[in-house]
């Protein structure tokens, strides 16, 4: 196989999000009842809501989207406000949007992947990382939130 770490890879991302991963519910799995008020709901003043936490996994899979797709320039910043969405933008928006969103993000993620070569994993993506740190970075960000989304699914019931 040509691209064997790239399939790899794809195949990681579409466990995640909707097929049967090791580590328990996919993506689809968590989100599929969850409803606007429970996405929006903070357990404390301080915390993220689950709505918060999924828009922040789309921002950062768009650093990995927009560099797939030619735009060398992108680079998400931690400091920029899209990276945290304030609550009030994000209802604005709907939690059918931005479970939309997510979904657009995944295809776009999947399919840009599959048009790499193995190649493109040691190319630089910045000057401190290649593609493959980028992509591993990605899967682990979305498994980290991931976890952060399910527990607050749970202690919102």
């Amino acid at each position: 196989m040509a691209n064997k770490q790239i399939t790899e890879f794809v195949s990681q991302f579409k466990s995640i999000y909707e097929g049967e991963p090791w580590f328990g519910n996919s993506m689809q799995e968590i989100l599929t009842d969850v409803t606007a008020e429970t996405a929006f709901h903070k357990p404390t003043k301080h915390a993220h809501s689950l709505a918060q936490i999924v828009w922040h996994m789309v921002y950062w899979r768009q650093s990995l989207i927009k560099r797939l797709a030619g735009d060398t320039t992108y680079k998400g910043s931690m400091k920029s406000e899209d990276n945290w969405s304030t609550e009030a933008k994000l209802k604005a928006l709907g939690w059918t949007a931005i479970r939309q969103l997510l979904h657009t993000s995944q295809q776009q993620v999947v399919e840009l992947l599959e048009k790499q070569s193995d190649k493109l994993l040691d190319e630089a993506y910045s000057e401190k990382a290649s593609y493959r740190e980028l992509i591993t970075g990605i899967i682990q960000h979305d498994l980290y939130h991931l976890g952060q989304v399910a527990y607050l699914k749970s202690i919102s019931k």
